[in-house]
Formats: C-alpha cells, sequence, structure tokens
C-alpha cells in the first residue's frame, strides 16, 4: 500500500507522508520545523497550516530580501471528517502532540493504513487529546523507543515544574525555563498561568501562543516579553540568548524542559540549573500501548532506534522493513 524512498508515499493516491524534500502532494502530521516542507500541495489540519503560515511569517528577517518560494496549495481537513483522494478515504485523527497535530488513517479496497506522525498518548494542556483508530497496516514515529526510555508521571512532572517556578519566586529569583517555542513552550505556559505564576514568552513563543488563541486556547496571566521581567514572573523561552536583554539585573535559576531530561537523557538538553522531563512524545511503554490499540497485523517503526523493531518482535508484532535512506534509519 505504500513505498519508502527515504520519504513515505501512498502509491495510490499520490500522498506522501511528512515528507521532508519537496513533494507534489503531501500530508503534514504537524507544524515541527523537521516535519514542513514547502511542498506543491499539502493536506495538515487548520491549526497546523496556521501554524506552519506564523512560523514562516516570524522566520522573516525585517528588511531582508529572499528569493520568493510559490505558496503551497492547502487543503485543510478537520479531525473526523473524511475526505475522498482518489478511489481512498481519509480521516485525520488527533495526535495529542500539538495543537493541530494528527494521525492520518487511509482506507481503500478494504484496507485500512494509519501513519502517527509524532504523538502523545497522555492528555496535555496544549494539544487535543489522541484518539487511537485500528488498522490493519501501521507506520509509526518511535523517538523513545528504547525500554531505558521511561517518563515519570505527569501529574509529578507538571508539580515539579511549578512547584520550581513558585520556590524560585519565593528566593525572589526569577525562573527562567527553557522550551521549544512550539508545543512545549505553550504547554509551560498554560500550567503555569493556571498555578497562578505570570509568565513572560519571548517573541516567538508568544506569537505561536497567539495562534493557538485563534483556535480556541487561552493563556492566562502570560503576555509578551518585551520590556524587563518584573518580579514574580517566570520566563519562558527557547534559549537565555533570546531572552537575556530582559533579565538583566535579576537574579535567574533555569530548567530545561525536555522529555530527555528523564534517567541519564538529560545530556540532551541544554545547559541549565534543573532539568524537568515534561514530554510531548510517548515514552517506550507509550509507544508499544499505541501498537496495542492499533491492533496492526504489520509495523513499521521510523525516526527513532533501530532497536525498538526488536522490542516490538519480543512483544508479539509483526514488523516490517523499510531500507534505509536519510533521513529515516532501517527497520528489519
Amino acid at each position: 500500500m505504500f513505498q519508502y524512498d527515504g520519504d513515505i508515499l501512498v502509491q495510490s493516491i499520490g500522498l506522501w507522508l511528512d515528507a521532508r524534500r519537496v513533494k507534489p502532494f503531501s500530508f503534514v502530521s504537524h507544524a515541527h520545523g523537521d516535519h514542513v516542507c514547502r511542498h506543491e500541495r499539502v493536506l495538515a489540519t487548520p491549526a497546523t497550516i496556521a501554524l506552519g503560515k506564523a512560523r514562516r511569517a516570524f522566520s522573516r528577517k525585517p528588511g531582508t530580501r529572499t528569493r520568493r518560494k510559490p505558496q503551497s496549495d492547502e487543503l485543510p481537513l478537520a479531525f473526523y471528517e473524511p475526505t475522498a483522494i482518489g478511489d481512498a478515504k481519509i480521516t485525520l485523527y488527533p495526535a495529542g502532540h500539538i495543537l493541530g497535530s494528527a494521525q492520518i488513517l487511509v482506507e481503500r479496497r478494504g484496507r485500512r493504513l494509519l501513519y502517527s506522525g509524532d504523538f502523545c498518548p497522555e492528555t496535555t494542556v496544549a494539544a487535543e487529546t489522541i484518539e487511537i483508530p485500528r488498522a490493519d497496516t501501521l507506520i509509526m514515529e518511535c523517538t523513545y523507543g528504547l525500554p531505558e526510555h521511561r517518563f515519570p508521571a505527569r501529574p509529578a512532572v507538571v508539580d515539579n515544574l511549578c512547584g520550581f517556578a513558585a520556590d524560585a519566586v519565593r528566593h525572589g529569583r526569577t525562573p527562567v525555563f527553557f522550551c521549544y517555542a512550539l508545543g512545549k513552550g505553550q504547554e509551560v505556559m498554560r500550567l503555569l498561568g493556571a498555578a497562578g505564576i505570570p509568565v513572560a514568552a519571548e517573541r516567538e513563543t508568544r506569537a505561536m501562543a497567539e495562534v493557538y488563541e485563534r483556535f480556541g486556547v487561552d493563556f492566562p496571566n502570560c503576555r509578551l516579553l518585551d520590556s524587563p521581567a518584573a518580579k514574580g514572573e517566570a520566563v519562558v523561552t527557547p534559549s537565555l540568548m533570546r531572552a537575556g536583554a530582559f533579565l538583566k539585573g535579576r537574579r535567574i535559576v533555569t530548567a530545561a524542559v525536555t522529555g530527555w531530561a528523564a534517567g541519564d537523557f538529560g545530556y540532551r538538553a541544554q545547559r541549565a540549573d534543573a532539568r524537568i522531563p515534561l514530554s510531548d512524545h510517548a515514552d517506550f511503554e507509550g509507544l508499544l500501548a499505541y501498537v496495542r490499540a492499533v491492533s496492526p497485523e504489520k509495523t513499521y517503526a521510523v525516526h527513532g532506534p533501530e532497536e525498538f523493531a526488536y522490542y516490538l518482535r519480543k512483544a508479539g508484532f509483526r514488523v516490517g522493513h523499510v531500507h534505509e535512506k536519510a533521513p529515516l534509519f532501517s527497520q528489519a
């Protein structure tokens, strides 16, 4: 039902899945930079399309001239609203990763193919809750595909995050949270704001939050970091460099918020006083639980450790093989 040449193509309908190279027609699962490409035609949720436009607009530097690329022809598709492409039925389901992130189910001639994109099996405060359809064939991302990748219970991590901020403020310091500008940043903004801790977010993080607001996600106690951080405020930013001008004269304490902070994988985070393992992905057990829920005849795993195929087989699943051509890797 699909072929692979470093990107994934559903041959019968000419639809690529999260292609990394420019294609005539590609599904885009979400708006993170490693999944977005300026394809000739794009299928995605309305939120993903809006976030993609906002990211491109933000990345343009005022006064610079760049060679203009043609705009993609966009095909927005809401969750649970099937559409026909050729003789196939296409339905998008929430992936729970960031706002608008989607899994895609392709149904054709009695067969069902599901492609996951990045997904999070737990309910978060800044993404739609995942819903997992069944399928005959599953192509899934497996970022945290090793047994040692196990996240602490989410409520405890959220308590740690909010407690870190409250403790810093209590001791007269400004807590600074390093988060990716899209997805994690908005989740941390909402968690802190809901806990009564005022937040100042750097420009890109706040710009992405404005798109969230257009889709009904609010951010209480949050402002743009365009003036010095006030006493009692927390700062959310991808890096200290982006916020440093507004932190002069303040004593700061920093925390990197990333799933890689779990276990011995904190080395993936930038230097910080603390690391908080809040993730918008599935950990190892979450990946296996996802496959059980889909109940596929065969699973193909991409974007993660090759060893995950071994653990899938060990758990009793049939595993397919994709041939290695960068940027994806081989799964035997």
